[in-house]
């Protein structure tokens, strides 16, 4: 089982090692089986002012649909309903929970063919821990989260953009040598101005290096409080690039971008 920790700490469960998150609809989170489809379960919460929300929500749906009912699984206690339906020559069942805690109500569903089990789902839904986001004391890392994968796609594209640009240069078709040299040459010339967004732009490039050319480096998600952010982990540690680099630029009093990814390969 992997671990899942939501943006703002709102909430955290275990699922399926099979499992993997997938885009979808702002603040909804998606994940299913790519190799081997059985069902899509999707997650959300909502936050209200009002301490009585999650009771008013459970109440609301039992009163909604006349199948709801009240079952306990793991820590909480949920209305839970069912509708099947019909795609093309299809049929499919998603399957509904509710629940959350004073002023916060989250909703899952998992969404299958119809009579597929659920095991996999229910035992997602009985690991759900609902969080404190006003006092987040969350310190953990965890299998990256797609909002750090976007982070990082976003940085990259963004520097290949930029070299192309600026040096006239293809960054995606250069060995990692000759594209760290490209970036330098932009920070050296001036192209590339130093402050905290390019420096974190500039790590997670090193990092995406760092991914392609050794075995067992992987991106990870580090949860530090109110703190989030993408990191590597590398020979059972966990480094964060941007730290790395922003150190080091700081004590030496200059960028050299060769020097600290060589320090990040040790």
């Amino acid at each position: 089982m992997k671990k899942y920790i939501s943006p703002g700490s709102w909430f955290s469960f275990e699922y399926p090692d099979t499992w993997h998150e997938f885009e979808d609809e702002a603040g909804s989170f998606l994940f299913y089986n790519p190799n081997s489809w059985t069902g899509n379960f999707r997650i959300s919460a909502v936050m209200d002012n009002s301490p009585d929300f999650a009771r008013n929500a459970l109440r609301d749906e039992l009163a909604q649909y006349s199948d709801a009912k009240l079952v306990t699984i793991g820590r909480h206690e949920f209305a839970y309903s069912r509708e099947t339906f019909q795609e093309g020559n299809e049929w499919y069942t998603s399957h509904f929970w509710v629940t959350g805690y004073k002023q916060m109500a989250v909703y899952a569903t998992f969404t299958c063919a119809k009579g597929s089990p659920i095991e996999e789902a229910k035992q997602t839904i009985a690991s759900l821990y609902l969080m404190n986001p006003n006092k987040p004391q969350c310190h953990e890392v965890i299998p990256v989260r797609l909002m750090e994968i976007s982070l990082i796609n976003e940085a990259y594209e963004r520097t290949q953009k930029e070299v192309k640009q600026e040096l006239k240069k293809d960054f995606s078709a250069v060995d990692v040598a000759t594209g760290i040299a490209n970036l330098q040459r932009l920070v050296d010339e001036g192209k590339m101005k130093l402050n905290p967004h390019t420096i974190d732009r500039l790590a997670l490039v090193l990092g995406c290096f760092l991914t392609d050319e050794l075995d067992g480096v992987e991106w990870v998600s580090v949860i530090d409080g109110r703190n989030e952010y993408p990191a590597l982990s590398m020979n059972g540690q966990v480094v964060n690039p941007t730290e790395r680099l922003a150190t080091y630029i700081t004590r030496q009093g200059k960028c050299d971008l060769r020097e600290v990814y060589e320090e990040l390969m040790k």
